[in-house]
């Protein structure tokens, strides 16, 4: 059994810094992953780059560094210095625009951590992206750590996650919009993070300007999307409503069938 079910194409798991050669062989004929293994198929000239990410959703949420719940609250002073040194490290690598990214290259590229060539690392690391051979374009924002408070966890991030979910049926039931909320509060922590920029802005680690100390957790709506369909996260379900594929509503999954209108 493949999984599939009337499909075109099957999707499968490979582990990213194996992507490229696989492809190579002919074992996938493409695959959605992040830096530098893109720009690693490019080098070795046997793919390109359809579409990033940042075209997609820009400045779009990605990676997130999680604790459990129970190291949480048996560990409240290493869950804060955690989280202040993932603050500086994300403040440095944006600091004097973007001026410290090729030492981080230099670290990434060790056989410890990344192990890509740093020319590779470098390409989307230092504000450009190249497509193919040649076609190196400026994206200044490519990869974001800081501006635009990008380590802080937003409780619509959360949501946008679970609106997917919902739609594609890893979520197999429909939720009122104050499920969505309330999932999202025990898992995304803003007062954690909060309380560790505090402490770095009284250590004069960081300025109070670069945290946002008054918002309820919400964005405001984003249209910033390649469907330029508005996301609110205050109203999951209504985003929902607007796309003309996937699950929404009360409809449910009953084995492969989904039913409902």
């Amino acid at each position: 059994m493949s999984g599939q079910i009337k499909g075109d194409a099957l999707l499968s798991v490979t582990p990213p810094p194996q992507m490229p050669a696989t492809l190579e062989a002919g074992t996938i004929y493409g695959y959605c992953v992040g830096e530098p293994w893109n720009q690693q198929a490019v080098f070795k000239g046997i793919g390109v780059p359809v579409i990033t990410d940042y075209e997609i959703w820009k400045n779009n949420p990605e990676k997130v560094f999680g604790l459990t719940k129970e190291f949480v609250d048996e560990n409240p002073n290493t869950t804060l210095a955690l989280t202040k040194a993932l603050i500086r490290a994300a403040k440095w690598l944006d600091e004097n625009d973007n001026a410290n990214r090729m030492e981080a290259v230099e670290i990434l590229s060790q056989s410890a951590y990344v192990g890509a060539d740093k020319e590779v690392i470098a390409n989307s690391m230092t504000g450009t992206f190249e497509y193919e051979k040649g076609d190196k374009r400026e994206v200044p924002d490519f990869n974001v750590f800081f501006r635009y408070f990008a380590t802080y966890p937003y409780f619509s991030d959360a949501v946008w996650y679970l609106s997917q979910m919902r739609r594609w049926g890893q979520i197999a039931d429909g939720k009122p919009d104050s499920w969505y909320h309330d999932v999202a509060k025990k898992v995304y922590r803003p007062d954690i993070y909060l309380e560790a920029a505090k402490l770095l802005v009284d250590e004069g680690k960081a300025k109070k300007a670069d945290f946002p100390w008054d918002t309820d957790g919400y964005r405001a709506p984003q249209s910033e999307f390649i469907d330029s369909i508005v996301f609110d996260g205050r109203k999951p379900n209504d985003y929902l409503k607007q796309f003309p594929i996937g699950l929404k509503g009360d409809q449910k999954i009953d084995g492969t069938t989904v039913v409902g209108g």
